[in-house]
């Protein structure tokens, strides 16, 4: 009967590590055409909102939430798959045509937006005579790779095309329609206060039938915000912390506290009517929660099915979730 030394075992061990590791490191290097969403952090909305002359926080907290997304190497996408809490994603239905770097940019965008519609229900909310007014023209929301990446910024207001004046965002398609591949089209528009014209050549742009520029636009909207309110959203970006920065707002002008003691989290797009809307990586969102000790989740009503599964998937019993279609309705299951 033969007998192994330990000595060979110790270097029969230690090649394998060493090639586990080899390996590990050579998945690392490989790129996937996937992005991995995981779980990330929350927000005190006490200290990130602040209204003039508000009302001081009450007792309790509450809480936005984000997520994290990054591009899924090979290592990142093998160990995805048997951990619950990463969900994948193809990086063009995530992110579009965009670079990470521009959908970086598009997200802290799209906070923006959120933080004005965030404003305008908030108030009116508290009873404050708060408007969104649409204007002419065209806010620039992301830009793609492409003719004007480089050219045009979000948070641009395009007001002109070539000679035609552009009504709403709407209008931008209609507008380029009339135009060849390949042109060279001045976008006039309202940057910092300055009106610039930038000339821009047209293309072909994936999913697109007609010449394009490639950017993603949104509603050119002025806010009439009667309290002012200043957001600090702390490099966070995306839409989704609307709803709760519009109870925050509500709650430090009308000092009803609204948390009364507990740890509130929520997430959802909001609309300027008050409507809440999904939103992505509510089950990672879950998880982050938790994790910071909520006893309270909002969420939108469409993405109450995937919030419970996750909750029963991880077996967190002391978390409820309330499916909201709208602010008023959030306020209304808080006051349970």
């Amino acid at each position: 009967m033969g007998v192994v030394s330990s000595t060979n075992w110790w270097k029969t061990g230690a090649w394998s590590l060493v090639l586990v590791l080899m390996a590990m490191a050579v998945l690392w290097i490989i790129p996937t055409a996937d992005v991995v969403i995981a779980p990330g952090i929350t927000g005190n909305l006490a200290s990130m909102v602040k209204v003039r002359n508000g009302h001081p926080p009450g007792r309790g907290k509450m809480m936005m939430v984000a997520v994290s997304i990054l591009s899924a190497n090979a290592l990142v996408y093998l160990y995805a798959h048997f951990d619950p809490a990463l969900e994948l994603l193809s990086k063009r239905s995530a992110m579009g045509n965009m670079t990470m770097q521009q959908y970086q940019q598009y997200n802290l965008g799209q906070m923006q937006l959120s933080q004005d519609t965030a404003e305008v229900v908030g108030e009116r909310l508290a009873g404050l005579p708060a408007r969104a007014i649409p204007m002419p023209g065209a806010l620039v929301a992301g830009v793609f790779n492409g003719p004007a990446a480089g050219k045009l910024r979000v948070g641009d207001a395009i007001v002109a095309i070539g000679p035609y004046r552009v009504s709403n965002y709407t209008h931008v398609r209609s507008i380029l329609h009339r135009f060849q591949f390949g042109d060279i089209v001045t976008f006039t528009v309202i940057r910092d206060g300055r009106k610039l014209e930038i000339p821009i050549r047209t293309t072909r742009m994936a999913g697109d039938p007609d010449p394009a520029v490639g950017v993603s636009l949104a509603r050119r909207i002025d806010y009439v915000i009667p309290r002012r309110v200043l957001i600090k959203s702390q490099g966070i970006g995306g839409p989704s912390a609307g709803m709760m920065f519009s109870l925050e707002i509500y709650d430090q002008i009308t000092g009803r506290d609204v948390a009364k003691g507990r740890m509130i989290a929520g997430t959802g797009e909001l609309s300027a009517n008050g409507s809440v809307t999904k939103i992505g990586g509510v089950g990672q969102k879950v998880i982050t929660v938790e994790h910071a000790g909520a006893t309270i989740f909002l969420c939108p009503l469409g993405n109450y099915p995937q919030a419970m599964a996750m909750k029963r998937a991880m077996g967190y019993h002391h978390l409820k979730i309330y499916p909201v279609a709208n602010v008023q309705q959030a306020l209304e299951d808080l006051s349970r």
